[in-house]
């Protein structure tokens, strides 16, 4: 009877994990804040409720851009997924985020998300809309990175993302300047 309620407690905390992150609710919110900012002007840093790194929308000195805290902002405040903080991920600043590309992918795939990277990669099967794509610029280490979100999936998959602004591209975009390409795949 203990090991059944084990089984049971298992299969009832898999069920919540498997259930919590809304693909909808993401690209909702990529779709929302592709072209604007979750964030009241002020300073960059701020939590009003979202930081903002950018230089489009409040006319900061960009601090690198914004693209990261985008993707971020889709993941955890759209899509309902768990907070990017602990282990590699830093939740900067606002307590729940991750700022910079590659740390993302990297913090993404900490939390259980199935990374392919690779020269020119092509979209791996299973992709699905609410998945993450992080062009690279050198190798799949590089940190001249930048993160997107997969906002429609199929035989040619767009992304949305922010500096610069885009909803729906397609996601060969990048491909000149950044041509190693690492999706990151929920798996749930």
């Amino acid at each position: 009877m203990k090991g059944l309620l084990s089984v049971v407690a298992l299969f009832i905390c898999v069920s919540f994990t498997l259930e919590a992150y809304s693909r909808d609710g993401a690209v909702a919110y990529a779709r929302k804040w592709a072209n604007g900012a979750n964030h009241k002007c002020g300073t960059y840093s701020s939590c009003t409720p979202a930081s903002y790194w950018g230089s489009e929308v409040c006319g900061y000195a960009s601090q690198g851009g914004d693209c990261a805290n985008f993707v971020s902002q889709c993941l955890v405040l759209g899509g309902k997924h768990a907070n990017l903080k602990g282990g590699s991920c830093r939740g900067y600043p606002c307590g729940w985020e991750e700022i910079g590309a590659k740390r993302l992918g990297d913090c993404l795939k900490e939390k259980g998300w199935k990374s392919t990277c690779g020269l020119n990669q092509k979209p791996p099967s299973g992709l699905k809309v609410g998945d993450v794509l992080i062009y690279h610029a050198g190798s799949c280490d590089s940190y001249t990175a930048h993160a997107t979100i997969v906002t429609t999936a199929g035989a040619t998959p767009k992304i949305s993302c922010h500096s610069s602004n885009k909803l729906d591209v397609a996601y060969t975009y990048m491909g000149s300047s950044k041509p190693y390409l690492q999706w990151l795949q929920y798996q749930g």
